[in-house]
């Protein structure tokens, strides 16, 4: 069941980016990384090396938690994404406005 949960993470994953709706230079590598993730939590030895790593008892909570860590990561990034989306937005609004006031202000100097 975990092998085809992962297989439609990753098909879905490959879906969004066919159609444009994820691109591969943002967030592409956080969500390539999570299918990894599901890939290698199978195997009982890499679970076991996390919770080594992480230094974590308790063995498939060191997942969790890395899962949870990329999770954070991609909010994150779109965040920040968000944020510069809304500042370019705001310049544009305002470059608009700034020639739109000029040309009424010509327009009035002309009459």
């Amino acid at each position: 069941m975990k092998f085809v949960v992962v297989l439609f993470l990753g098909g879905a994953m490959l879906m969004l980016v066919r159609r444009n709706l994820l691109q591969i230079d943002l967030t592409f590598p956080l969500f390539a990384g999570l299918v990894v993730l599901g890939f290698a939590s199978m195997s009982e030895g890499f679970i076991d090396w996390a919770a080594s790593v992480l230094n974590i008892a308790d063995a498939p909570r060191a997942i969790v938690l890395i899962a949870i860590a990329i999770l954070f990561s991609i909010i994150t990034v779109l965040a920040i994404a968000h944020s510069q989306l809304r500042r370019r937005q705001l310049m544009i609004i305002r470059y608009l406005a700034q020639n739109e006031l000029m040309q009424q202000e010509t327009r009035a100097a002309r009459n």
